[in-house]
């Protein structure tokens, strides 16, 4: 019985994000190896690199734990580019160390690439571009995990989910590598996995991007203001 309460309990913390606390103002960046370039631009680190990957390997196990039984045919993984292709590459190579640790059965992958593009400077908006794959008709009764680098609002996320049952996949799983606790308004949507809740500030690294900028940091960092407007986009310019 006691066996049975703790595979419960673990279960629960699994399939729980690490909760990054508000009072929490993160790691003094005098403590990180970070590019020159970018120092002046950052406030601390929020999340270490090495931290990070110890959560996407829980993750990965969790999900596989969980789909390789319930989808015997291939799971479409489904990366949401450009932020997510770091989460996307790392979690992939961790599900398929699963692959070759397990001997009771294996959860046969393939990979899919998709650009949704729904900020502009700090602020996500409603209005969203899906570009990628050529046939979506192709999705009809296959399994879906969809790959994301942070759910904001949320709306960006419903918008694709929406889309993308349109041509009838079997099913739609989402994992977010972050969730933001938002102060201004309710997050609307919910993953299936996240890796991290973190408080409402623009973080940056991993390749989530401000503008473009701040991909090539490998700790999740938090902005200064000076830096947001640093980089911030000029009416009249685009940001692909």
């Amino acid at each position: 019985m006691a066996n049975s309460s703790k595979n419960m309990e673990q279960h629960h913390i699994e399939s729980s994000p690490l909760v990054i606390e508000d009072s929490f103002e993160g790691y003094p960046l005098n403590y990180f190896n970070l590019p020159l370039h970018y120092r002046d631009d950052l406030k601390s680190v929020l999340i270490p690199y090495g931290l990070v990957q110890d959560r996407i390997e829980a993750l990965a196990s969790r999900i596989f734990s969980d789909l390789h039984i319930h989808i015997p045919e291939q799971l479409i993984c489904m990366c949401v580019l450009k932020g997510g292709y770091r989460f996307f590459s790392d979690l992939v190579s961790k599900i398929q160390n699963e692959n070759r640790l397990r001997n009771d059965r294996s959860l046969p992958m393939s990979l899919e690439f998709i650009r949704v593009r729904s900020y502009v400077n700090d602020r996500s908006t409603e209005a969203i571009d899906i570009i990628g794959i050529s046939d979506l008709s192709s999705l009809n009764n296959k399994h879906l995990l969809i790959i994301e680098d942070i759910i904001d609002t949320g709306v960006t996320m419903v918008a694709l989910k929406k889309e993308l049952e349109k041509y009838n996949p079997k099913t739609i799983h989402v994992v977010s590598l972050f969730t933001k606790r938002r102060t201004d308004k309710k997050c609307i949507f919910k993953p299936d996995y996240s890796g991290f809740e973190v408080p409402d500030h623009f973080i940056v690294g991993y390749a989530l991007d401000y503008n473009e900028y701040f991909r090539d940091l490998e700790h999740i960092c938090v902005m200064k203001e000076s830096g947001i407007t640093k980089y911030k986009v000029q009416d009249g310019d685009k940001v692909e």
